[in-house]
């Protein structure tokens, strides 16, 4: 094996000279805050098999969250979350073209999510976890926005909604609310319809349009430690009659937009007694910074620590995408394979790619200036041949 072909050819990095590893941007938080706890968060799409750029990330949770257990002598813990509130199925209004949407929780129910998490995670972060000796957890959404200190920064966002709408939505100000409707799950996919009624410290009142059920309202409070969420019928102000309102018989839902949504599960991440890193793939960089403007809204509020892992793109540059896989805008090219695009079409067991990513995602690690960059399915294709891991990297 030619030695020199086996590890990315990358440009020099800013950080050269200044960080020996990319976990070392955490030594700087670390040492400001006196943790001896570390976790680390990312997320876990549902809503298909997982494409290569996915599974990277997900590996390099696992490397990461090990290096800095070795590196620093910390405790790490890794929790991974399952978007159950992803679309599953969209309706679009006759009349007036408005989306509508429901999640793959109402659509599908807890356990079909169980079963989905299983299926595309399970014995996938299994290996992973031997083989790097980190534990993991994985939570829903569906269980995250049931807790009270979820709900409790839910009802503060609103507070500072006239703030953060222009930070969250810096083009137009439209912060998404898209609470379900308690009969049928559906909901509007933009929340156009949806109206803040009242906010109170403790509380606030919803407005919102089903296409089959005409207006509901939904009624939060800071205490439904089992995520109910009382809605009824409106008073029939939008055509409907304002009958057959379920009166709570449902649990609560709380649906906003991405970053509405991230801001806030970072917030309650905040909270915890250890070091909140969040993990996300670098796609995500120009998002994060609203973000992080975002909790400059908030009155001593101090930026949460993140990595970003590396972006698997086309030979064409864009980054794999489950929106356009699905959609059959992508498709393996010269120098790329199908189970690139969809993890399910690997050809040998689960813990051969797991030692495949982990040989990967351990080269793209070596140095920051190869953590710090894009790879080609091509690319990627060279790296893995040369570096022999189809036959199982030792890492």
């Amino acid at each position: 094996m030619n030695t020199a072909r086996t590890v990315p050819v990358s440009p020099v990095s800013v950080t050269t000279g200044a960080v020996e590893h990319s976990v070392d941007f955490l030594r700087p938080r670390l040492l400001a805050t006196g943790h001896d706890r570390v976790s680390l968060y990312a997320g876990v799409q549902i809503n298909g098999a997982p494409h290569l750029g996915t599974s990277v990330m997900q590996t390099s949770a696992f490397l990461l969250a090990r290096t800095a257990r070795d590196r620093f002598g910390v405790d790490v813990t890794l929790r991974f979350g399952a978007l159950d509130n992803s679309g599953c199925e969209t309706r679009r209004c006759a009349r007036t073209g408005t989306l509508y949407e429901r999640s793959f929780h109402h659509a599908l129910g807890s356990e079909r999510i169980a079963e989905l998490i299983r299926t595309y995670y399970g014995g996938f972060f299994d290996a992973l976890s031997a083989a790097t000796g980190v534990a993991y957890e994985v939570e829903t959404y569906t269980r995250q926005q049931s807790r009270p200190e979820f709900r409790r920064e839910f009802l503060d966002s609103l507070h500072r909604m006239d703030v953060l709408r222009w930070v969250l939505a810096p083009s137009h100000g439209e912060v998404p609310l898209s609470p379900p409707c308690p009969r049928c799950g559906w909901a509007q996919k933009h929340g156009e319809h949806t109206e803040v009624r009242a906010v109170g410290p403790d509380r606030a009142e919803l407005a919102a349009v089903c296409l089959d059920h005409g207006g509901y309202v939904v009624r939060v409070r800071a205490d439904e430690s089992d995520g109910a969420v009382r809605a009824d019928e409106a008073d029939g102000s939008d055509g409907s009659d304002g009958s057959g309102g379920t009166g709570g018989a449902q649990g609560a839902y709380l649906g906003s937009g991405t970053l509405h949504r991230n801001l806030l599960k970072e917030r309650v991440a905040a909270r915890e007694d250890a070091l909140a890193v969040v993990v996300k793939g670098a796609d995500w960089a120009a998002g994060c910074r609203l973000l992080d403007e975002a909790f400059l809204c908030y009155p001593g509020a101090v930026l949460p620590a993140r990595l970003f892992t590396p972006v698997v793109l086309s030979p064409s540059g864009a980054k794999l995408s489950k929106s356009l896989i699905r959609a059959g805008r992508t498709e393996a090219t010269a120098g790329s394979e199908p189970w690139m695009l969809d993890a399910g079409a690997w050809p040998g067991t689960v813990e051969e790619y797991a030692r495949l990513l982990l040989g990967l995602v351990s080269l793209m690690l070596s140095e920051p200036c190869h953590f710090e960059r894009g790879y080609t399915t091509p690319e990627v294709a060279r790296l893995i041949d040369s570096a022999g891991l189809r036959l199982g990297a030792r890492v």
